[in-house]
């Protein structure tokens, strides 16, 4: 009897250790590292190599932060600029399926329209842009961004829409629609059950503007604004752990200004965010073999406006409209559907205004 009574508090001993490790490690994986860019002094070397990337004097900055489970609170596109969806689209077909634009085109695009519509009624959404990441074999593959930026600057967004749909929009009708709410949506779908290297946000009501410094970015067919984020202690992140196929993100890189509701989200600056628990399968991978290391995360992203104006249904496009990428593809004299950066260039010292003083009531 003594016997069994000590195997058995032996027993307790150790499922109450293994608990003890599995919170700890559950803890750890919601630490991770994500790369602000920092401003340097002059004289640090560092400046000056960050200058050779298009930085202007600027470096990555690796912050750990805490990720919290987005799953367990409640998080709205509008209020917090992201939300967790569906896509089921995605899982009707072999991963590897996606790899080929002109069935992206033809099945995803249609899905991810029919989702942000349904998310927003009355809307007119259409997907212009999409990238896959963590497969090869694609002309529009990509790896995970490993910083935290924005895809378009305060102010782009706008112009961003009007050129894509300036040669096949009625011009009048057009201006009335940019002119009303105009938003951006990415649907960022696994392709994966995600294990490493999740796509993580920062809560819009946590983001001001002095954090952005926006990019001036030049390409070979146009010019554009993105913008790069300066360390701030009181980003609120937040990932969703454990994302499976069918699963979407719905993710606000633009939204027009509102003065009559200041409090929605104009965007979410977000991040690929390096779980500090996971070990990698990387290039030190040689010198550090782990038999626990993780694949690489596979996702696509589908980029989408959505036109808020009720002409936008039934009296804008003159013609189909064709995202530009899937032209390029199309065309046999352009080897990529990839626009070409040319270069970057950061400005300094203009933040911009959420809301813009003149828009706000007088």
């Amino acid at each position: 009897e003594s016997s069994r009574s000590g195997q058995q508090a032996s027993s307790g001993t150790k499922q109450t250790q293994n608990q003890k490790v599995t919170m700890a490690r559950e803890a750890e994986t919601r630490k991770a590292t994500v790369y602000y860019t920092e401003k340097l002094p002059a004289y640090d070397p560092r400046a000056w190599v960050g200058s050779l990337y298009g930085l202007g004097g600027r470096w990555r900055a690796a912050r750990t932060v805490e990720l919290k489970d987005g799953r367990e609170r409640s998080t709205d596109l509008d209020a917090n600029g992201f939300e967790l969806g569906r896509l089921e689209a995605v899982r009707t077909q072999p991963k590897e399926t996606w790899l080929d634009p002109a069935r992206v085109a033809e099945e995803l695009f249609p899905a991810a329209e029919a989702v942000l519509e349904e998310r927003f009624p009355g809307a007119k959404a259409l997907v212009f842009d999409h990238i896959v990441r963590g497969l090869s074999g694609s002309k529009l593959s990509s790896k995970p961004v490993p910083y935290v930026h924005n895809d378009y600057s305060v102010d782009s967004g706008a112009p961003r829409i009007k050129a894509l749909l300036k040669d096949v929009a009625d011009p009048a009708v057009l201006e009335e629609v940019a002119g009303a709410r105009v938003a951006i949506v990415n649907l960022w779908a696994p392709l994966s059950p995600v294990r490493r290297d999740p796509l993580a946000f920062v809560d819009w009501t946590t983001t001001k503007p002095e954090d952005l410094v926006v990019v001036k970015v030049h390409y070979d067919t146009r010019d554009g604004e993105t913008s790069v984020v300066y360390p701030n202690d009181d980003h609120d992140w937040v990932s969703y752990p454990d994302l499976q196929p069918g699963e979407a993100v719905l993710l606000k890189t633009w939204d027009s200004p509102d003065p009559d509701h200041p409090e929605r989200s104009r965007f979410a600056i977000h991040s690929s965010a390096e779980l500090q628990a996971t070990p990698k399968d990387d290039v030190f991978s040689f010198f550090s073999a782990s038999a626990d290391a993780v694949p690489p995360r596979e996702s696509i992203e589908l980029r989408a406006m959505v036109l808020f104006h009720p002409k936008a249904k039934t009296d804008l496009l003159t013609q189909d409209f064709v995202a530009p990428h899937i032209m390029r593809l199309r065309n046999p004299e352009l080897a990529s559907g990839f626009e070409k950066r040319i270069s970057t260039e950061l400005v300094d010292g203009d933040p911009r205004a959420f809301v813009p003083v003149s828009a706000l009531p007088q």
